[in-house]
């Protein structure tokens, strides 16, 4: 069991080394320690029961527990890309230009990973983490109800489903 806070620092340490996490399929690992890190960093300003600790498993990725260690909830952490996107050939050759991807085409990269990830059993007190890596920050331009629009397969196995940006700066709860 370690504390959350160290395994973000882990991860963010090896980044500075030029171990880029972000690009290096190798690197899952650390990447998961870090968009856990950087949810938990989120989610805590606005929670009274915190996420401190954290053991690493392999399916689902994580169970996280409280200051006290008590158990809290595990977590399954999923990244979505846009429609296309290969994270190793983009970074290889970077770009200067950003393009804006509508809001609507958000949506079906979304879906798909939840229902991708609905297929596999998890128990229901699994939360899922979606880390939206893609250009542009949909925060500032979608509120929480255009959220609400999107088609989440009847069927979950999931207690809550959270949406992570780029930068792991915001989060927002889906489900």
């Amino acid at each position: 069991m370690k504390l959350i806070k160290e395994l973000l620092e882990e991860a963010e340490k090896e980044n500075r080394r030029g171990s880029n996490f972000l690009t290096d399929s190798n690197k899952q690992k650390l990447r998961e320690q870090w968009i856990l890190g950087k949810f938990a960093e989120n989610y805590n300003q606005r929670a009274t029961h915190k996420m401190e600790y954290a053991n690493r498993l392999e399916v689902p990725d994580f169970e996280v527990f409280d200051s006290e260690k008590n158990w809290m909830f595990d977590v399954e952490i999923t990244e979505a890309l846009d429609k296309g996107r290969r994270r190793t050939l983009e970074y290889r050759i970077p770009t200067k230009e950003v393009i804006f991807i509508p809001k609507t085409d958000y949506f079906p990269v979304i879906e798909k990973r939840v229902s991708q990830k609905r297929l596999m059993q998890y128990s229901r007190t699994t939360i899922l983490i979606i880390y939206l890596n893609v250009f542009s920050s949909i925060y500032d331009k979608f509120t929480s109800e255009t959220f609400s629009q999107l088609l989440l397969p009847e069927k979950c196995n999931f207690s809550q489903i959270w949406l992570l940006d780029s930068g792991g700066d915001k989060i927002l709860q889906i489900f």
